[in-house]
């Protein structure tokens, strides 16, 4: 027996009206709307959540926030989940891994274990951020098919956080291409700096 009470899901959301629900166990319930979707945990279930990841109203939202929920109150998230090419999971280790990566002060916090670099995108892209805030860094980008781009190259316009100084440069396409999901440095010694396009 359940040692959470059972409770009525409520017809609308954060997201507008539910369209869809799914009662996993007591006290949560899985929703979806028109547009968007998630967990809701009653108030009882939402207490058991620590402080420091408690979504007011009981709320967690389908993209991240679900994982919060779903590692105290992993009852009802043990299905098998097969995915072409890689290893069976269950929704629960899905949400752990996904808590790792979006949550990660919450999941050091939760779990007692420091996260080491590549175990968290939210840390590393932190880590990313404050190794380069005096470098510039590229904002956005235009391919040969903008006017003032020459053939293999990429123009782009690169910030630097530690004054808020904004550059444009033309970069080498091959290597622009090997970028990492952080962001491209600029080097200033071998990428080229113009001055900003007309009408930019």
């Amino acid at each position: 027996m359940s040692a959470y009470d059972r409770c009525p899901c409520p017809k609308t959301s954060p997201w507008g009206a539910i369209q869809h629900k799914k009662e996993l166990a007591p006290g949560i319930w899985q929703i979806s709307t028109a547009g968007h979707g998630g967990i809701k945990l009653s108030r009882e279930r939402n207490a058991a959540v620590p402080k420091y990841m408690r979504r007011e109203g009981g709320w967690y939202e389908e993209d991240c926030e679900w994982a919060l929920a779903a590692v105290v109150h992993p009852i009802g998230l043990q299905r098998v989940i097969k995915t072409e090419g890689k290893p069976d999971r269950t929704e629960f280790e899905i949400a752990m891994e996904t808590f790792r990566h979006w949550h990660p002060d919450a999941y050091e916090h939760f779990t007692g274990v420091p996260l080491l670099p590549g175990q968290s995108r939210i840390k590393d892209e932190r880590q990313f951020a404050l190794d380069n805030e005096g470098n510039f860094v590229v904002a956005a980008a235009w391919g040969e098919w903008a006017s003032w781009v020459p053939v293999g190259k990429v123009g782009v316009i690169a910030r630097r956080s530690s004054d808020k100084a904004e550059k444009w440069f033309l970069v080498d396409a091959g290597l622009y291409s090997k970028r990492t999901g952080w962001g491209f440095v600029i080097d200033l010694a071998r990428d080229t700096e113009i001055s900003k396009p007309e009408g930019l």
